[in-house]
């Protein structure tokens, strides 16, 4: 038998299974529930990315500081404006 360690944030009460996996809450993953799970950001808080659906490639971001991956024209760290100044984002 060993200890579970499981991250106090991150998991649902200090218990594990079999293999050592933590129940964690939503927005964290890893065995402890030590790491933002995908969609989050800013361990140990673990915010959403909150990624635009029409600017960005996909809802995962940067695990540090959240920069979503945008796609061609358009910029800002949830992608949700258009990189030329223009007004009429997601157009």
């Amino acid at each position: 038998c060993a200890e579970c360690n499981c991250d106090a944030r991150g998991s649902v009460a200090n218990t594990c299974g079999p293999r050592g996996q933590c129940l964690c809450h939503s927005n964290y993953a890893g065995l402890r529930c030590d790491q933002c799970a995908p969609g989050y950001y800013s361990y140990p808080s673990c915010l959403p990315c909150q990624c635009s659906p029409h600017g960005s490639h996909h809802s995962t971001c940067e695990p540090t500081a959240g920069q979503c991956e945008c796609q061609t024209g358009i910029t800002g760290r949830q992608c949700d404006r258009c990189l030329s100044g223009a007004y009429s984002f997601p157009h």
